[in-house]
């Protein structure tokens, strides 16, 4: 996806990250999976969004849109954003759930366990883990070869999106009942690998 899919308002453009491709390069090769699961962080609109307050950890959502911001939470899990919106407004798309698609076996072998395909990348933290997404790609350009968007073409029913409020989110903060979370119900999420075509398929 080229930068201008990222220059836009987090709530105009967050339902559009549904059904496109994650894609991570990782020494191994491709790792991807289809984005299933996502959160809006408008900016300066609620007390939920971290990133309304400029500081070190946040200063990246204050880019212009198209880089990653990733952070660690309880000091295990990575979660990554997509920085989104014009240059001083700090919206993100945060990413909470994919369907594998490639290089499931890489994503296994994060793991000390074997974990079934439907639990590697079914949370936020999850899905960093399984993608080797770290804070080694704060603010690495997602129109680049580390971390990126494909449109592999999947058609997404608007009338299949459902919205909820944020997971996690205290009472205690203003706008902790906005309705900004949008994600696929589990019969769209059943996606497969071989029911999607992947480029390499796409080319045959």
């Amino acid at each position: 996806m080229g930068r201008e899919f990222y220059q836009r308002a987090a709530v105009d453009c967050a339902t559009d990250f549904l059904g496109k491709i994650l894609v991570r390069r990782t020494p191994a090769g491709r790792v991807a999976g289809i984005i299933c699961d996502v959160e809006a962080y408008p900016a300066f609109s609620d007390d939920v969004h971290h990133g309304n307050k400029k500081t070190p950890r946040t200063a990246v959502m204050w880019n212009a849109g198209g880089v990653a911001y990733v952070y660690l939470v309880y000091g295990v899990w990575h979660q990554f954003a997509a920085v989104v919106n014009r240059a001083e407004v700090p919206d993100v798309v945060f990413i909470r759930g994919l369907v594998p698609v490639e290089g499931i076996d890489d994503m296994v072998s994060q793991w000390d366990k074997l974990r079934p395909p439907n639990e590697l990348t079914n949370s936020p933290g999850k899905l960093c883990r399984s993608l080797q997404i770290t804070n080694d790609l704060y603010g690495v350009d997602l129109t680049g070869n580390d971390l990126f968007l494909e449109d592999w073409g999947i058609s997404i029913d608007p009338h299949a999106i459902q919205a909820t409020q944020r997971v996690g989110i205290s009472t205690r903060h203003r706008g902790h009942d906005a309705a900004l979370r949008y994600y696929l119900p589990q019969a769209i999420r059943v996606l497969s690998s071989e029911q999607v075509q992947t480029p390499a398929d796409r080319r045959d």
